[in-house]
């Protein structure tokens, strides 16, 4: 979605790109203004770009907007493109790139009565989300310390291993050292990535072991934390609906980053 915190359509490309700025800026830190609008058109595009390369998400972001009622058509694009490389969002940084050809925006009015723009056609287009494995593991050892440190547990190491099952799936292993005082332990947390065609990532089949009482007593602190996201399915593009768009040759793929690629076309 692309809220754009007016009640009036906006006039030009000109003043388009000053309202995206705008909400985009409400949202994320950035080094300069985001978005570009090209086009002598208007309301037919030539380009819009947004960059956010090196942005990072406000702690007191705003939700996304949700529409109510009836949409119309609203903007036609010749491309649209969307870099963020290295986008910080909280604990962990990732890159996003996202292009697209003869894309259809639909306008609506969200609860406030605010017009929100939202992707609803495109001829075709590509899409790339990454997370590098190391960030990765640095999330787990603070999610794991989070917990384990209220109960007089140190993580002192965490290895992630994610092997490739098939397209859509990876095996997840965590091998954590834990101690308690002179006490050292291994555990072992285990579960299941899944992710369909429109870019919903499930965790499941989560399970945590190891040997001796350190171990039980650590596995017992995290057990309850893990039955929280068990089964859980996590929108990766939730910001971005995909209207009539399909995806296609959607795959998750591991090694030193862990990336998610797709491309897209429009409903035929």
């Amino acid at each position: 979605m692309f809220p754009l915190h007016t009640a009036a359509f906006p006039s030009s490309a000109s003043d388009l790109e000053r309202l995206l700025n705008e909400s985009l800026e409400r949202s994320f830190v950035t080094a300069s203004p985001p978005v570009t609008v090209l086009g002598q058109e208007y309301p037919h595009l030539e380009a819009i770009t947004v960059s956010l390369d090196g942005a990072q998400l406000r702690p007191d972001a705003p939700r996304p907007s949700s529409l109510s009622g009836e949409t119309s058509p609203a903007l036609e694009i010749d491309q649209f493109n969307l870099s963020a490389s290295a986008l910080s969002l909280g604990p962990v940084a990732l890159d996003l790139a996202l292009a697209a050809r003869n894309v259809q925006l639909r306008q609506g009015k969200d609860s406030n009565d605010q017009i929100t723009l939202s992707l609803d056609r495109a001829a075709d287009g590509t899409i790339e989300i990454s997370l590098a494995q190391a960030d990765l593991e640095a999330l787990v050892s603070k999610l794991a310390q989070d917990q384990a440190g209220k109960h007089g547990i140190t993580i002192e190491s965490v290895k992630l291993t994610m092997q490739q099952e098939n397209p859509h799936s990876l095996a997840v292993q965590i091998q954590l050292g834990a101690r308690k005082l002179f006490l050292a332990a291994s555990l072992r947390v285990t579960g299941q990535l899944d992710l369909d065609d429109q870019l919903n990532l499930k965790v499941s089949g989560l399970n945590c072991t190891g040997d001796g009482g350190v171990s039980t007593l650590a596995c017992g602190i995290i057990k309850p934390y893990l039955e929280k996201i068990d089964g859980r399915v996590f929108p990766l593009i939730s910001f971005l609906p995909l209207g009539e768009i399909r995806l296609r040759d959607v795959r998750l793929t591991v090694g030193e980053k862990l990336s998610i690629t797709a491309e897209f076309r429009g409903a035929n």
